[in-house]
């Protein structure tokens, strides 16, 4: 226990007093350090304030941040915007006299020779790769009677790739130029396009093509289509034509028939009998073996002199006698 003097008094302060004593010795220390901190910073709460915000900027160091960040962000996008624009004029300047066509594939071409496919593409020979206009190049193309189809594919760095597709011979007809009668390869859409002497010089199997007559063309040239009423004639003789042309080369001309009324015909003649066949406009190959059969049978009979006509239009077979009789 303390004690202390005062004057002839002696004081010994109690339990109680000494707790007072202790928390006004602590509220001293309190009042003293926030008038410490007073001295740094006369308004009023700035050192609660800096105690509860330590460690965070303040707003305005934060607006400063956020600035330089987006400044630094758009120059960032400016230098990379403006280092594409340089390399975009340096490839367009560059590249186009760089990458030059010097590879052209051709596929798909049979009777027309590579420079014919070429020359149709109008392909020169000085294109560049990102100037060459595929899609005119096909147009080009098709426009060329002999082509059927074609695609044309630019391959990188200093390719070009064509594909065509030729039409096929299903028949010949004969068209007038200077006075005489020419050969003309018809396919199996009815297009003329090329002459016989040309489509067939290198064709495969040397085909042996029924003529085609019955038609009369104004101002030929090559690339006219047939009359749109014999378009189905035309499929199918190019059908039979592919799969049993032995079929076909035992008739040497199909008369196409337009009668005044009704469907349009054919008048079949054989290379060995003078009888001709009437059937209608599409042919198979069930009917064409039908009619060789028929013929045969009629030739060794020694009947075939006497038909004026044989009728394979219905499913029954009729011919008439050239007496007028039928039977």
């Amino acid at each position: 226990m303390s004690e202390f003097a005062l004057g002839d008094r002696v004081f010994a302060p109690d339990a109680s007093s000494r707790r007072r004593a202790r928390t006004a010795r602590s509220r001293v220390d309190v009042d003293w350090s926030a008038t410490a901190a007073g001295r740094h910073d006369a308004s009023p709460g700035a050192g609660a304030r800096r105690t509860e915000g330590a460690g965070r900027p303040g707003p305005r160091a934060a607006a400063r941040v956020a600035t330089r960040g987006r400044a630094e962000r758009f120059l960032s996008i400016l230098v990379a915007t403006i280092g594409a624009a340089v390399l975009a004029a340096a490839a367009f300047l560059v590249l186009p006299g760089a990458l030059r066509i010097t590879h052209c594939s051709v596929t798909g071409n049979t009777t027309m020779a590579t420079s014919d496919v070429l020359g149709a593409a109008l392909v020169r020979g000085n294109e560049h790769f990102f100037s060459v206009d595929t899609v005119a190049m096909r147009a080009a193309l098709l426009a060329e009677p002999r082509v059927a189809s074609a695609t044309v594919a630019r391959v990188f760095p200093n390719g070009l790739r064509i594909a065509v597709v030729e039409r096929q011979p299903a028949a010949i007809v004969l068209v007038e130029e200077d006075g005489r009668a020419v050969p003309v390869c018809v396919d199996d859409a009815g297009v003329a396009y090329a002459y016989a002497k040309d489509a067939l010089a290198g064709a495969p199997g040397d085909p042996e093509l029924p003529v085609l007559s019955g038609i009369r063309f104004e101002g030929f040239r090559l690339g006219t289509r047939l009359p749109a009423e014999f378009a189905p004639a035309l499929k199918s003789l190019g059908e039979i034509e592919r799969k049993a042309p032995s079929l076909l080369s035992a008739f040497s001309e199909i008369k196409l028939v337009k009668p005044a009324h009704g469907e349009p015909e054919l008048l079949l003649y054989s290379l060995h009998y003078r009888v001709p066949v009437r059937t209608g406009a599409v042919l198979n190959e069930s009917t064409l073996r039908s009619i060789i059969l028929v013929l045969d049978v009629m030739g060794s009979n020694g009947l075939s002199d006497g038909v004026k006509e044989i009728d394979f239009r219905t499913g029954t077979v009729v011919y008439r006698v050239k007496e007028g009789q039928s039977g």
